[in-house]
């Protein structure tokens, strides 16, 4: 036997535990005997790559993400749905509230063709079929019209009125006399008198006022004053001057039929902030005719971001007005979906303030 064969023979021990153990292997297995490993040996499991980690990360972002928007439009298909006729619920009051002549409970509802009256110091609230809330100021007579799917209208015949409303515009009306006030995804509060005067400010979205003769926009944050014969004045910020107002009030009270350089656009003009400019630019757009006087140079002050000249105002006047009406700070029309915390229910304290304070101011 060669060298290499006895070697390869002592060696047999160490690789399959076969022939002769040297005695110093076997004082080393004596030894390290405690800390042998007894069982299968582990599979280690191949290294996850991070693209893959990241793939299934985005995957379930992606399914959850899915999930949430099949519930959201779910929950939006059924809060439009209403059936024809449907009465609306009274969901809170307090003080003396009636419908059809009888007093009506916390659990009661207003039917189609009911008349809702409130006494002194009073409040009701009601829901606006799936889309919003309600509420009915003291001294006031509201009667509900219409109500399915897409068309609720109601008419005020006097006293006040808050509403607000998360759905695509015009699903809501608003009948007062000689106009009709539709919301385009919003909240406001109304106010009409005995005598059909009254006002409405409008505190999100807009809000659209149809008379026999024209229809006047009302954003945000503005106010509006409505005439007794039925016709609407022009839009307003609560913070204006009292000349400024003074000045506007006559325009409208001639409905624009004013010289253009003439008393009462100057002082108009002389009291406007850069709040004001949804005023003017509501004249412009009504009663074109005062641009030809200083009430276009201080629009064109007020917003200089757009570039305003008397040669462009002359030949292409609606799309210098579209631009001005793109620079004012308001939300879009078309955008209604962004007033999202409309679809949110008003603490009564702040809902009872809002109808205190729906004066015409």
């Amino acid at each position: 036997m060669t060298v290499d064969e006895r070697m390869h023979e002592h060696d047999d021990y160490l690789w399959e535990r076969k022939g002769e153990v040297d005695p110093e292997v076997a004082r080393l297995e004596t030894l390290l005997g405690a800390y042998a490993h007894a069982g299968a040996p582990r599979r280690l499991q191949p290294p996850v790559r991070r693209g893959a980690r990241r793939r299934r990360m985005a995957l379930a972002a992606a399914a959850v993400f899915a999930l949430c928007a099949i519930g959201m439009r779910t929950w939006y298909q059924q809060r439009l749905q209403w059936d024809d006729g449907q009465p609306w619920h009274v969901v809170a009051q307090r003080g003396d509230v009636s419908v059809d002549g009888r007093k009506a409970g916390v659990q009661a509802t207003l039917p189609v063709g009911g008349l809702m009256e409130t006494g002194a110091d009073t409040v009701a609230r009601l829901r606006v079929a799936g889309i919003g809330e309600l509420a009915v100021g003291e001294d006031s007579r509201l009667r509900l019209v219409e109500t399915r799917t897409g068309r609720h209208r109601l008419q005020l015949q006097q006293g006040s009125l808050w509403a607000r409303v998360w759905a695509p515009p015009g699903q809501l009306g608003v009948g007062v006399p000689g106009a009709e006030v539709l919301d385009l995804g919003c909240e406001f509060l109304l106010e009409v008198d005995p005598d059909g005067s009254g006002s409405l400010a409008v505190r999100s979205g807009w809000v659209q006022i149809e008379t026999s003769r024209r229809e006047v926009l009302v954003p945000q944050g503005t106010r509006v004053r409505l005439h007794a014969g039925g016709d609407a004045g022009t839009p307003y910020d609560p913070g204006a001057g009292a000349g400024f107002l003074a000045a506007l009030e006559a325009i409208d009270a001639r409905d624009g039929a004013v010289d253009a350089r003439g008393d009462e656009v100057r002082r108009l003009v002389a009291g406007a902030r850069a709040q004001d400019a949804i005023t003017l630019l509501s004249l412009l757009q009504a009663h074109p005719s005062l641009g030809e006087g200083p009430l276009f140079e201080r629009m064109a002050q007020l917003l200089p971001q757009v570039p305003a000249s008397r040669a462009a105002w002359e030949a292409d006047r609606e799309a210098l007005l579209d631009d001005w009406r793109h620079a004012l700070p308001y939300p879009r029309i078309k955008g209604w979906w962004t007033q999202w915390p409309d679809a949110l229910p008003a603490r009564d304290r702040k809902l009872e303030h809002w109808l205190r304070t729906s004066g015409r101011g």
